[in-house]
């Protein structure tokens, strides 16, 4: 009877380590998938960032691309008269430093009775085409309304292009009057380059030009005269945005989901094919031009293992033998938490001063280092709201180099840069002033916008005058041997009717008054 007590009493010891053993490895593995939880936790939030990163880059490469198409417009803006080679010049330098660019097209509104015109003005070989199903280009039937291809660059690469007329595919045609009807950018977007082996996508993006009012429906489809449109390389563009970023291991692919039926993969980007995908994420990109994109992001095994570390299995093999020491592993365990989100947050923050570098860029006019006329559009109509809430004036002056075109043609273009740059420090050096804002509004033009300013005329002839002291040479002007401005200037109290667009048509008035009168000379009409 003893020796079963005794027996008994000798088993405890082994029972109690049994438990401590049991109680250490389940407390061991109760930590070691803890920490790989939060550890993953931080992988997944790391991999959200860097997707964002990425489509911010994206999204910041396509706005550049529009702003590129509405440079070109905005000359069809100002004059409808556009030869080709003014449009050549226009397109030349923008189609160097844009190489995801695939065309630069001027499409005009041509009615049936205009179009022997039309192609007799061109070229002699220049004729109004459409595409048949089976692919053959033929000379375009008639139609009432004709909008082809009448001015391209580069010609070169994009020859069947050229005449093709958007009014004989229904796809083209429907992007076309919606383009017209909303006066707003509209893309169209999984159009593919037969010339290409493996048939690469582009974006066609179209802007519509107008002549006279264009405020209703009923003016534009009026007064739409074309339309300037361009075709982005989809493939370049996102690979140019991908390289801006420096995580590696994602893959990537931009789907168009516009209509909810059908989903059209515009590009993919595959680093590794994956037995198992370990985390997924989806983006929604802004609206462009009526399209919905996303992009849809998986991670490789690599980027997941990448930022894996071994501590959790460490911690399940060695805790069951250490048991004395669960409390020291889980101070680090802890420690090593907050590296992590502390290393997580560092990231996150300069990925948001990342982004604010790049919406601050989408600011600034690249050559002169000024404001741009995105900037100027938003900067107008928030003084407007001040100055019609506080009933204090706000002043809009326009300024154009007078004889530009002159100066270009006659020195080239770089020093028509160097002059534009020099005008822009200059007038920014004549406003300098909290509060003023002074913008490269398009080409050789320039703003300034000055809210609770009194002494506006006295300012601009000051500047004026500071333009002349540059004593830039320009034989080719007919009031000065130097490079002289003429200025506009509108100044109001403005009330509940005054828009942004009444102010600059005003400010535009004075200065072509200001021209007319004979240059070099500030006017306020």
């Amino acid at each position: 009877m003893k020796q079963h007590i005794d027996a008994k009493l000798n088993k405890f010891p082994y029972i109690f380590i049994f438990f401590l053993e049991i109680s250490g490895l389940g407390l061991s593995a109760f930590l070691g998938v803890s920490f790989y939880k939060s550890e993953t936790k931080a992988i997944t939030k790391e991999f959200k960032n860097d997707v964002n990163d990425k489509v911010a880059a994206i999204e910041s490469e396509i706005r550049l691309n529009i702003e590129v198409l509405r440079s070109v417009k905005n000359i069809y803006d100002i004059s409808e008269n556009i030869t080709p080679f003014q449009f050549h010049k226009i397109t030349q330098n923008i189609l160097l430093r844009h190489k995801d660019i695939q065309a630069l097209e001027w499409v005009p509104k041509v009615l049936k009775h205009e179009r022997q015109t039309y192609e007799l003005q061109k070229s002699v070989n220049f004729e109004i085409t459409e595409r048949k199903k089976q692919g053959s280009i033929v000379r375009a039937e008639e139609r009432e309304i004709y909008f082809p291809v009448y001015y391209l660059e580069p010609l070169t690469g994009n020859e069947t292009i050229l005449g093709f007329d958007f009014a004989s595919s229904t796809k083209h045609l429907l992007a076309l009057e919606k383009a017209r009807d909303s006066g707003k950018l509209t893309a169209i977007s999984n159009i593919k380059l037969a010339k290409y082996k493996k048939r690469k996508k582009v974006f066609l993006m179209i802007l519509p030009v107008y002549k006279g009012e264009s405020l209703t429906k009923k003016q534009r489809r009026k007064n739409v005269i074309g339309f300037v449109i361009g075709e982005f390389k989809i493939a370049d563009i996102m690979d140019r945005s991908i390289k801006h970023t420096t995580a590696e291991g994602l893959n990537l692919s931009l789907v168009d989901i516009t209509r909810n039926s059908v989903r059209d993969i515009l590009y993919t980007h595959i680093v590794a094919e994956n037995m198992v995908i370990p985390l997924k994420y989806s983006k929604k990109l802004t609206l462009i031009g009526g399209r919905k994109l996303i992009i849809l992001a998986t991670s490789t095994e690599y980027y997941v293992h990448a930022r894996r570390s071994s501590l959790p299995y460490m911690i399940f093999l060695f805790g069951a033998l250490f048991v004395s020491c669960l409390s020291v592993y889980s101070y680090f365990i802890l420690r090593k938490t907050a590296i992590i989100e502390n290393i997580v947050f560092q990231r996150t923050k300069e990925l948001h001063e990342a982004k604010d570098k790049l919406e601050m860029l989408t600011l600034t006019d690249s050559l002169t280092g000024i404001s741009n006329r995105r900037h100027f559009d938003m900067y107008l109509a928030q003084e407007l709201q001040h100055a019609k809430r506080d009933h204090h004036v706000l002043s809009l002056i326009m300024i154009d180099i007078d004889y530009f075109k002159v100066f270009n043609d006659q020195y080239g273009h770089l020093e028509g840069d160097k002059c534009l740059k020099q005008i822009a420090v200059s007038i920014q050096n004549s406003f300098n002033h909290s509060g003023n804002l002074v913008t490269r509004y398009g080409g050789e033009e320039f703003a300034v916008i000055l809210p609770n300013t009194h002494n506006v005329m006295q300012l601009v002839e000051e500047c004026l005058q500071s333009i002349e002291t540059l004593n830039i040479l320009h034989v080719g002007s007919t009031i000065s041997k130097h490079v002289t401005i003429s200025a506009g200037i509108n100044s109001i109290i403005p009330d509940a009717d005054s828009t942004p667009q009444k102010l600059i048509a005003q400010a535009d008035k004075s200065l072509y008054a200001a021209k007319e009168k004979g240059r070099n000379q500030v006017c306020e009409l």
